[in-house]
């Protein structure tokens, strides 16, 4: 077993984050050696700790949040968290939190495991993310819960309006991540990150956005937004990750009333948790719960629906890595094969049709591609063939 999860079973009333940092300051030892925190702990090892973490005082002051309560028993319950709700206090926000609220509502039935500042929380949603998410009432359903995170057998699916169409309609996005660099407040997709693997299907596309369904199997920090970035197809809506106005400038110009109208919607990335799946921990009853789009969502489909038509072929809006966007792999989409005893070919007008699409495709990628080149040099981008020629 891992060292910081064999020391959270043997000292439960401290949280993992507090044990990992006696850790990495070397107060764990064996056969005085520090110990790293995936340190494969074996049978019968005598620890050495040198300094227990020091318990702070909780500030956290319960707070009579209203909650919207899908589910409750005395072992664990089921939120749907709204927009614009921090999850614990942190980055300087103290007050309105979703934990305040769990406070006031729950009193002290609430699990103790992630320390008095994040009671009952077992994993969480961006403070623009709502939806589902389920809080443990006790240490025992923590456990339970987290063993079933890590072993991926508690299933959160998402959905989001991404702009443009993805290339495939439905793959898994493996992908590791990482603090960004440069901007703090991001992540990025690294080489050498931690690992982050999403998982997608297209349910509905138009000209200009698509609505998508992504299933994690792990759980980074911002990682659908990242991840679907990452394929050159930002969340609408998202002004961290380029969705508002760097997309919607992208889009043609027929389109744009449409791009407007659809950010003025979008108070923030269009991505909702609508769905939680996993077992009772007391019981292990299968226990799921779905919940319709929020307003903005719901909103945001009904502005596409009525003014977009619906579309198929592929759209990147910022060149995605090759590994995701090679254009002589873009394939139309394919009728299902049927038992008939003829099968319909395309005709020669369609399969020019079609490698006009990918030459087009093709072109277009490259021109994004060199203007954002020119852009990061900080030189005036020029379409080629739209210079201005001066005659002597």
């Amino acid at each position: 077993m891992r060292l910081d999860k064999y020391l959270q079973l043997q000292y439960p009333e401290y949280s993992r984050t507090d044990l990992q940092k006696i850790i990495a300051d070397g107060k764990v030892l064996l056969n005085g050696k520090a110990l790293q925190k995936n340190f494969n702990v074996p049978e019968n090892a005598e620890l050495e700790i040198l300094q227990m973490p020091e318990k702070n005082e909780s500030f956290l002051e319960p707070e009579n949040i209203p909650l919207n309560i899908v589910f409750e028993d005395e072992h664990l319950a089921v939120i749907n968290k709204p927009r614009d709700m921090v999850m614990h206090p942190g980055n300087g926000i103290s007050k309105g939190t979703l934990a305040a609220g769990l406070l006031w509502h729950f009193k002290a039935d609430l699990s103790k495991i992630n320390g008095p500042l994040r009671p009952g929380i077992l994993h969480r949603l961006d403070k623009d993310t709502p939806g589902l998410l389920v809080v443990a009432k006790s240490d025992l359903a923590h456990r339970e819960l987290t063993r079933q995170l890590e072993e991926r057998t508690l299933e959160r699916t998402y959905r989001a309006i991404i702009w443009g169409i993805l290339r495939d309609r439905e793959g898994t996005i493996d992908a590791p991540m990482d603090r960004d660099q440069r901007n703090r407040l991001k992540m990025s997709v690294q080489h050498d990150g931690k690992p982050a693997v999403t998982n997608y299907k297209t349910l509905e596309t138009f000209s200009i956005a698509s609505l998508v369904e992504f299933k994690l199997d792990t759980g980074r920090t911002h990682q659908i937004r990242v991840h679907a970035r990452y394929l050159g197809n930002p969340i609408v809506g998202d002004s961290l990750y380029d969705g508002r106005e760097e997309s919607a400038k992208r889009i043609d110009t027929i389109y744009q009333p449409v791009a407007e109208s659809l950010l003025k919607i979008a108070p923030a990335q269009l991505l909702q948790s609508c769905k939680i799946k996993f077992k009772h921990p007391k019981t292990k009853k299968a226990m799921e719960f779905k919940i319709e789009e929020d307003e903005p969502q719901k909103n945001a489909l009904e502005l596409l629906r009525r003014n977009i038509d619906s579309a198929g072929i592929p759209m990147q809006l910022f060149t995605p890595p090759q590994i995701f966007a090679n254009p002589d792999d873009v394939e139309l989409p394919v009728e299902e094969e049927d038992n008939d005893e003829y099968t319909i070919r395309p005709t020669r007008a369609e399969r020019y049709a079609a490698t006009k699409i990918k030459r087009a495709l093709k072109k277009e990628r490259e021109l994004l591609r060199l203007k954002e080149k020119a852009e990061r040099a900080g030189v005036e981008w020029v379409e080629p063939g739209k210079e201005n020629h001066r005659l002597d």
